[in-house]
This record gives structure tokens, C-alpha cells and sequence, in this order.
């Protein structure tokens, strides 16, 4: 995979093919570009998605350019989603997709890649990217038949899982290792267990681990302490997951049981 953003003004893109499938956004500005014989316009609003060997041109609406975050995916890589859902190919059905979920989607995954690539687990980087890439081809890909299963994983299942979770709590887990620990790939695991809980593998893990940093905090255990305790990668990550879930920061949390413990 690639990921690049820069800032454009007057540099414009002449006729050009990709080697892979192409996704962008701008942040700024706006981009207009003939694709098959037709102009189009990539603005705030929207996703751009390109298929392989598409040939377009690119350059900036108006003087003042524009800002724009791409990623380039291997074919490879969207053959194996083809598999998962049962497509013998997939192809974006149109270079334009009006779609505001799942551009904040695609923004937030290109600035956790892209800026804070040594502070997020393997974990977060699949479960966003597989559930991003995944989303997106089932909204603007041509795909027939049902692919949408609603099979959760049995209660057996979701045993094994949550006791490697808990068992790994500050370790580096990987979303392929806990599929294959129920003979699933990683794509069928992704969608049974969100299916079954509600929520990505991630996120349950990352809740988790603040249930057991808020005993790590009655305890009497200091929060640095705590953050590498549960499996955070510093304080400053801890601090914000848990005021982000308990609208508190660690130490007020803290200092609000010690003064309730006091006579």
C-alpha cells in the first residue's frame, strides 16, 4: 500500500494510468479531471475511486490548489476482498463517490498510517482498513449475489476470543492471529465478531483494557503505570481513550476516589 498527501497549485496531471486501485480525498480546494471522455470534479464533499488502468488527468479548480490525501492499493490486496465476497473481480462502478461516512472514514484511517504510524497497533491498522476497504466496495462496486452474512460467531467461539484478549491485554495482537484461532480468515472474523458484538475487534479490545486501567487506578497504581500496564503506548494515548470513555481524565478520575474514600 501507499499513502500520500501534498498540496497542489499549479501543477496539473497530464493522461496517466495506475498500476493499482486508486483512492483519494481533498481537504482543500478542489481537483477537476477528464476520466473515459467525461470531466469530473473530486470536492470536500466526496471519495475519488479509481480502478487500474484508467486513464484520467488531474490539476486544481482555481488558483489556489488544493489538498489531496491518496491511497493506492495493490491488486492483490482487493482480489483477496473478492474472495471474501464471493466476487470473481471487483471494480469501482463509477470515479466519484458522494459518500460523507465513509470519507471521515477514509481520512482519519490516512492520518493514523500516515502521522502516528509508530503509535497504532497492528490490530487498529487492519480492523480500519479491512472494514474501510470492505464497506467501500460493497456501496460503489458492481457485486452480485448476497455477501452480507449475518453469522456471528458461537458462544464457544467468542469464549476463545475473549480470553486471548484478556490473556494479551498489553500485547500486540494481531487481527489474523485471533481469526485463525477459529479457523476463519481475517475478513470472515472481522464481520462475525462485529456482527455478534456490535463493535470491531479493536474497540473491544481497547475497552478492555480502560475497564481494567480504572481497577489498575483504585488499586492505587499511578497512571503511566497503568497505561503500559493495560497496553497502551504511552500516557498521552491513555489519558485521551479514557477521558474520550469516562469524559475524565485518569488522575481526576483518581483523585475524586481518594477523596471519597476520606472519613
Amino acid at each position: 500500500m501507499e499513502l500520500s498527501r501534498a498540496r497542489f497549485t499549479s501543477f496539473a496531471f497530464e493522461k496517466h494510468v495506475h498500476l493499482d486501485y486508486h483512492i483519494g480525498v481533498v481537504s482543500h480546494g478542489a481537483q477537476q479531471y477528464l476520466h473515459k471522455g467525461q470531466h469530473y470534479q473530486l470536492t470536500p464533499n466526496c471519495l475519488s475511486t479509481l480502478n487500474p488502468d484508467e486513464s484520467h488527468n488531474g490539476q486544481s479548480i482555481d488558483p489556489s490548489g488544493y489538498c489531496a490525501h491518496v491511497m493506492s492499493l495493490p491488486v492483490n490486496f482487493i482480489n483477496d476482498i473478492a474472495t471474501e465476497l464471493k466476487q470473481k473481480s471487483l471494480f469501482f462502478n463509477a470515479p466519484i463517490a458522494e459518500d460523507q461516512q465513509l470519507r471521515q472514514q477514509f481520512l482519519l484511517l490516512h492520518q493514523l498510517l500516515t502521522e502516528q504510524q509508530y503509535c497504532v497497533s497492528s490490530l487498529q491498522t487492519e480492523t480500519l482498513l479491512t472494514a474501510f476497504i470492505t464497506e467501500l466496495f460493497c456501496r460503489y462496486a458492481a457485486i452480485t449475489g448476497e455477501t452480507r452474512s449475518s453469522t456471528k460467531l458461537s458462544i464457544t467461539q467468542m469464549d476463545m476470543i475473549k480470553q486471548q484478549l484478556h490473556e494479551q491485554l498489553h500485547g500486540n495482537i494481531e487481527l489474523a492471529s485471533l481469526a485463525n484461532s477459529i479457523n476463519l480468515s481475517k475478513f470472515q472474523f472481522l464481520r462475525q465478531f462485529k456482527s455478534a458484538t456490535g463493535m470491531t475487534p479493536h474497540a473491544y479490545l481497547t475497552r478492555l483494557r480502560l475497564e481494567y486501567a480504572k481497577k489498575a487506578l483504585i488499586g492505587g497504581n499511578t497512571a503511566i503505570d497503568t497505561a503500559y500496564l493495560v497496553g497502551f503506548f504511552d500516557q498521552s494515548h491513555f489519558n485521551k481513550a479514557f477521558k474520550r470513555a469516562f469524559l475524565t481524565t485518569p488522575a481526576q478520575f483518581q483523585r475524586k476516589l481518594l477523596r471519597c474514600d476520606k472519613p
